[in-house]
């Protein structure tokens, strides 16, 4: 393989890589050791950009958007996620699969690669094209993240304290599912197409409006059933008016059954709420041998699902070009507000996502649903570089 040129601009002491890849990037470009820095790359995501209206077109072939190399030759540019460039109105950043299929160099001027330009991470392989079959070598002894491959990504130069990183934190169960930067307001979530694709099948958002709506439902509590809440409240009462007597479910049955009569529910709807209270015991015990509640504690809500699902759904109508920076950034600042409002500790507030999660999709089967919380969950509990074990969830 012939070494890539090295491209130092800006490099500096001051330079703070943005996440770990960029770091270990740059560490084996300082080294000269291009199998490590290939490696790499081709165990991160990468991306690079293309014409939104041609994506948005749903093409078969798209071109990419290339640039001049130092020597004048056509090539692709490629970004990790950390060094993703800010928001370019006529180009959407799609992920790029390396080493380049061969089917994309053919017929086309593209020779090399330009990774990360500008930044101390970066390079240039003017020969991309030719190393192809090495690269691909390269590829079988990198770890492939599969799906669902659960992992907290921390941007350095991002948020990671106040008000903005706690909202960002609230969205953490799905940033790490996703795999994804749990701190970043950026270009994409995990890309252009995926993050319209998102909105589009699981959401039925197709528009800025359509946005804006689910946003502000969500921000309401208003995208969730609205029974466990009730019931929950109910328990709530009690534990603050009779202590103690929360804990016993026939007490918590009738107290819920009669505020529901008082409202005027027929009795079948009663019914569904009896044993949606019976569900919510079931997922507590549950919860307890997990480790996700205390041995004496209790969910007191369940609105946490809508709130950090708010977060995640502003940074996909972000990505999906239906929402501005600053619109993103108020919509996570307040969801970590209410949040706030609602619970006292990351614990508290992490059950009741989970509990709003499993009732709304899981169906007491402790699933998929389950897991793809629980695990996330434990990551953001115990990782030394946790954002939940270095910003108080309660404002000082």
């Amino acid at each position: 393989m012939g070494m890539p040129k090295r491209n130092v601009a800006g490099q500096g002491p001051a330079w703070v890589p943005p996440t770990d890849v960029e770091r270990a990037l740059a560490e084996a470009k300082s080294q000269g050791d291009w199998d490590a820095y290939v490696r790499v790359l081709l165990g991160a995501d990468t991306f690079s950009y293309k014409p939104k209206e041609q994506v948005d077109s749903r093409k078969l072939v798209v071109d990419w958007k290339t640039e001049q190399g130092p020597e004048g030759k056509q090539c692709l540019v490629v970004y990790t996620r950390g060094e993703l460039p800010g928001r370019r109105p006529d180009l959407v950043a799609c992920p790029v699969s390396l080493p380049f299929p061969p089917e994309e160099w053919w017929g086309s001027e593209v020779q090399g690669m330009l990774v990360n330009p500008g930044s101390p991470s970066g390079t240039y392989f003017p020969d991309a094209k030719r190393s192809r079959r090495h690269w691909k070598s390269l590829k079988k002894s990198v770890q492939d993240k599969g799906h669902d491959a659960d992992q907290m990504l921390t941007k350095y130069t991002g948020p990671l304290h106040g008000p903005l990183a706690h909202g960002l934190a609230c969205g953490g169960h799905l940033a790490v599912h996703n795999g994804v930067i749990w701190n970043e307001i950026g270009d994409v979530y995990s890309s252009y197409a995926d993050d319209v694709e998102t909105l589009r099948e699981s959401w039925g958002v197709t528009d800025r409006h359509g946005w804006q709506t689910q946003v502000t439902a969500l921000l309401e509590g208003r995208n969730s059933p609205a029974e466990p809440e009730f019931a929950l409240q109910v328990r709530n009462d009690l534990a603050r008016q009779y202590p103690g007597s929360h804990r016993d479910l026939a007490t918590w049955q009738r107290a819920t059954a009669g505020m529901l009569t008082q409202r005027g529910v027929s009795r079948p709807g009663i019914d569904v709420v009896m044993q949606l209270i019976g569900t919510i015991v079931r997922y507590e015990e549950r919860f307890r041998a997990d480790g996700l509640l205390a041995p004496d504690a209790f969910v007191t809500s369940a609105l946490g699902y809508d709130f950090g699902r708010a977060v995640n759904f502003a940074r996909w109508g972000l990505s999906a070009r239906f929402a501005e920076p600053y619109e993103t950034e108020h919509v996570v600042i307040q969801a970590g507000e209410l949040a706030r409002r609602v619970y006292r500790t990351w614990e508290e507030y992490s059950a009741g996502y989970i509990l709003g999660r499993v009732l709304r999709f899981d169906e007491e089967a402790f699933g998929h649903m389950y897991d793809s919380a629980l695990v996330p969950h434990r990551i953001l509990a115990q990782d030394p570089g946790s954002p939940w074990r270095n910003i108080p969830f309660t404002a000082n």
